[in-house]
């Protein structure tokens, strides 16, 4: 009895440990007040384990005031103290080791430090300091360039400045819509980087057509608002009001970003590169997002304050961001005048060993570390995608394949097929060959046989049966369709071919469309193709309201046709892309990206081919000359237009009513 009660007594002991264990768990993980993302296969984003803790705040004693700008330098942070007129040096501590105030100073938002020099940028001042920190004093003044390639009219107020190794010194000016301002060490004006483009908006270009003394008919490319310095000569900029928020740029003013870059739609205020090469950002609404060196999205957080408590890790406005030499990030606040400081966690130092050593050629160093990361997030896709690379060093494909396939990575998913399908027809490439021939002897079998009175005999019975029933004689006819699509034309307008072969065909169309959106191999297929039922509503819609169109607009062009022609030309029209499709449907899952070209040029001819019968049944149906073909083409694609427009416009009217209906019976619900 007494064994019993010492065997329970431990039992409850290590059940009370465990519990202990777990509870500090949950509890570390419950203190940090926001979520980390990381970016998912389907290129949204998805929770992952923290990245970043906060550990720290500081600056509250500093009597900061509006800070606009923070760099690291050697264990020290340099914050442009812009309401103070000042630049303030503190150590990683938070101590205040001494300030830059001088008399010069109006409005100091930007600040860099490059060897034993300190870079201001003044708004206020509308020059660039530069600063000796050996004797304390100001060296140099950039003020307007004076050279008329800056531009006379333009406005010179630098908001942000970088230095590189050579003394070259890039300038962001507020409003400078040229793009990064370039000055050599020397101050003169060289050029400008990384102009952004111009988005197209409807409404510049009704104020162009109507308004064009207005400043709203300007179309000026929006401005950077802040850069970093990046390796091998590039400049990483950041930009508002544009697709790529944030540019990585060669010399040549090129992003080199890659295609696949994940850009947050958030107005990015600061970014910066790490001694690792770890790009960092960080947004006015407080979203902080770390890229590696190619612009792979690692992680994403939100540290906005919310319910303003001024709590740990949380912030309001930031103005700044900078990393230092162990990885700690540090986020500048202009509303608290505070900086928050945060440590990376376990988790971000194995994926930045496992980048390290990929990066590094070392695929069998990093498999296991990708392995482990998989362990922790299986959803995580630059890990399946690098895993995939791994495998794919070690010639193991068919395990690449897969990894690539979860991480919808589609070019290393094309690398990895093409060297499986490449293996397999060098296996069986005998075997390939004798069946060819085998069937090629069928073939010529079967044409001696189908020679044979009995059996020609018996078919010309089916071929009989068959022209007696009228749906299946007209869609025996639609194979005209491809040698002479005028005759069949001619025919569904002399013997008035009816609805339901028109509709079977329709049907096939429709068949055929899903199959191929959905079952096209992998490479090919839209990565979201969206719900089957919406698909076939669109599509029904816009064929049917293609036909209404053409007829009622036939009838104020002295059209031919009749409805039940209209309807059974264009069906029939359709019959080339229900004949041709499916089986490159079928070869798109052995075909790579190498010969993408076949793919796509093949749907082009296929689709080029329908649209080109449907302008001829249009032609031929109502008997319009080339010019009236035109101008109903035109006309059609216009009335379509303004149909689906004012559909839409009825459609959100009676969502609206629909909400307000419910909203007054609910109001009079509850006072009831």
């Amino acid at each position: 009895m007494r064994k019993i009660s010492i065997v329970i007594l431990m039992l409850f002991t290590i059940f009370i440990l465990s519990s202990v264990r777990v509870a500090t768990a949950g509890s570390a993980d419950y203190g940090v007040p926001y979520e980390t993302y990381t970016l998912g296969a389907a290129g949204t984003l998805i929770p992952t384990q923290t990245a970043y803790l906060p550990v720290g705040q500081f600056g509250l004693d500093g009597d900061l005031s509006s800070p606009q700008d923070i760099f690291y330098y050697r264990d020290m942070l340099y914050i442009a103290d812009s309401k103070n007129k000042r630049i303030v040096n503190i150590n990683l501590s938070g101590e205040i080791l001494c300030d830059y105030k001088f008399e010069e100073f109006v409005l100091p938002t930007g600040v860099y430090r490059r060897a034993d020099y300190l870079y201001v940028a003044d708004k206020g001042a509308a020059a660039v300091f530069k600063v000796d920190l050996t004797s304390g004093k100001i060296t140099e003044r950039i003020t307007k360039p004076a050279s008329p390639l800056f531009g006379q009219n333009n406005k010179f107020l630098p908001i942000k400045v970088a230095v590189d190794g050579a003394g070259n010194i890039y300038i962001v000016g507020e409003g400078s819509t040229s793009g990064i301002i370039h000055v050599n060490y020397s101050g003169e004006f060289v050029g400008y980087i990384g102009i952004n483009p111009v988005r197209f908006s409807l409404r510049k270009a009704l104020y162009n057509l109507f308004v064009k003394s207005s400043d709203l008919a300007s179309s000026r490319p929006p401005s950077p608002n802040n850069l970093a310095l990046g390796s091998k000569g590039s400049v990483l900029t950041t930009n508002d009001n544009v697709r790529e928020t944030f540019k990585r740029l060669n010399l040549q003013g090129i992003n080199t970003l890659g295609p696949a870059t994940f850009y947050p739609t958030a107005q990015l205020v600061d970014i910066w590169l790490s001694e690792e090469n770890y790009i960092y950002l960080v947004s006015a609404s407080g979203q902080v997002y770390e890229y590696d060196e190619a612009g792979n999205l690692l992680f994403t957080f939100n540290t906005n304050d919310y319910a303003k408590t001024q709590s740990l890790g949380l912030t309001t406005n930031p103005s700044g961001i900078c990393v230092d030499a162990a990885g700690n990030l540090y986020v500048l606040d202009k509303n608290y005048n505070m900086i928050q400081v945060y440590q990376r966690t376990v988790f971000v130092s194995m994926v930045h060993n496992a980048l390290v050593a990929y990066n590094n050629g070392q695929y069998l160093q990093s498999k296991p570390l990708w392995e482990e990361i998989i362990k922790h997030n299986s959803s995580f896709a630059l890990a399946h995608s690098a895993l995939g690379e791994s495998l794919l060093k070690e010639d193991n494909y068919r395990g690449a394949l897969d990894e690539f396939y979860i991480a919808k990575d589609y070019n290393g998913y094309s690398n990895a097929y093409w060297q499986i399908r490449n293996d397999y027809i060098q296996n069986y490439l005998i075997i390939w060959v004798a069946v060819i021939a085998a069937l090629y002897l069928v073939y010529q079998t079967g044409k001696i046989f189908l020679k044979k009175r009995e059996f020609a005999f018996s078919l010309g019975g089916i071929a009989k049966r068959t022209d007696e029933n009228k749906v299946l004689k007209e869609l025996k006819q639609s194979f005209l369709i491809i040698r002479k699509p005028g005759e069949i034309f001619y025919r569904i307008k002399r013997h008035r071919f009816g609805y339901r072969s028109a509709i079977i065909i329709f049907i096939l169309f429709a068949t055929v469309y899903l199959v191929d959106l959905y079952a096209t191999g992998f490479l090919f297929r839209a990565a979201d193709p969206g719900n089957v039922l919406y698909r076939l509503s669109i599509l029904t819609v816009l064929f049917f309201l293609y036909i209404v169109m053409n007829y009622l607009l036939s009838t104020f062009s002295d059209g031919e046709g009749k409805f039940r022609t209209v309807f059974a030309a264009s069906c029939y029209a359709l019959v080339p892309y229900i004949i041709l499709t499916l089986p490159m449907t079928w070869l798109s899952h052995y075909l790579t990206y190498n010969e993408s070209f076949i793919y796509h040029f093949y749907h082009q001819i296929v689709i080029g081919w329908t649209v080109f019968l449907l302008i001829l049944s249009m032609k031929k149906i109502h008997n319009y000359t080339f010019a009236e073909t035109v101008k109903n083409i035109i006309l059609i694609l216009f009335g379509m237009a303004v149909v689906i427009v004012v559909g839409l416009m009825v459609y959100s009217f009676i969502g609206q009513l629909i909400d307000f209906i419910v909203s007054v019976i609910k109001e009079v619900a509850y006072r009831g």
